[in-house]
């Protein structure tokens, strides 16, 4: 069994930001070169999001909306935000998110539905953050 380990870094110029990391994902199971088994993509922040979906504007712009519906960015409204932050929107729209997806690798490549795609969710950017990929197999 092998076991590989790649990071991506992100430092996004938004606030909030969705990005597709499908093709670096598929690029480094490539390296790994693991042709049967697992791919592990896992934000490595409280405040970002691994998830997959199809890469739609339109969905992109439906997920903002819904998100902001469930967790409004309010600095005044949290808790959390008392402590000197103006983040906690950020972290409760990471949970609802996900925080890491696995992809079945098969022959060599991600094994993903007709429309999914791969995506990093940023809700507190601005600075530096990563995402990290594990994959295991044969």
């Amino acid at each position: 069994m092998k076991s590989y380990t790649e990071y991506l870094w992100f430092n996004t110029s938004n606030r909030q930001e969705f990005i597709n990391i499908t093709t670096p994902v598929q690029e480094a199971v490539t390296r790994s070169g693991v042709q049967e088994g697992l791919c592990l993509v896992n934000a490595m922040h409280i405040t970002a999001s691994v998830f997959i979906n199809d890469d739609e504007y339109g969905l992109h712009k439906d997920f903002w909306q819904w998100l902001e519906k469930f967790a409004p960015y309010s600095p005044k409204n949290y808790k959390h935000n008392q402590t000197g932050e103006d983040n906690a929107d950020a972290h409760l729209k990471r949970t609802i998110m996900g925080r890491e997806v696995v992809i079945a690798i098969t022959k060599g490549q991600l094994d993903l539905g007709p429309w999914e795609q791969i995506f990093y969710g940023e809700f507190d950017g601005r600075r530096r953050k990563r995402v990290l990929i594990k994959i295991i197999g044969e």
